[in-house]
């Protein structure tokens, strides 16, 4: 079935802090955790998305050293025909919480198991898949 819904691209990131993995809480109206990431601003490319949106979610800077993969699946978000590309790297700084729209996470990846259900969207199969190639 052919979709008319226009294509949103964005970007999200996995980035280790120490032994941890930054994620957020989201407090807005899809509410659970995420990895950090948003839409692509007119003009940005996407690795400037995952730098930016990273920044504005975490307080973190973030040094890209990879690519996951692009998801683009049906139904990947319910909000729409969202097309995201996954980006890797660390992260560095201060953490800083965005008010009223994120709580910084520092997820212990041998807790993952036992976090995974407060995950939104797609988010826990994208982190499944770094963690079967980044054990």
């Amino acid at each position: 079935m052919e979709s008319d819904s226009k294509i949103i691209y964005c970007a999200d990131a996995i980035a280790k802090y120490g032994d941890f993995i930054v994620v957020v809480e989201r407090l807005g109206k899809v509410k659970g955790w995420a990895l950090p990431g948003g839409k692509q601003d007119s003009g940005e490319t996407l690795t400037q998305t995952a730098k930016r949106e990273f920044m504005e979610e975490t307080g973190l800077d973030l040094d890209i050293e990879g690519v996951l993969a692009t998801r683009a699946e049906d139904g990947r978000d319910p909000r729409g025909k969202y097309v995201s590309t996954v980006f890797i790297g660390k992260a560095s700084g201060a953490p800083r919480d965005e008010p009223g729209k994120t709580r910084v996470i520092f997820l212990d990846p041998l807790k993952f198991q036992e976090h995974k259900h407060l995950f939104i969207f797609d988010h826990v199969g994208i982190l499944e898949e770094y963690f079967s190639y980044y054990k």
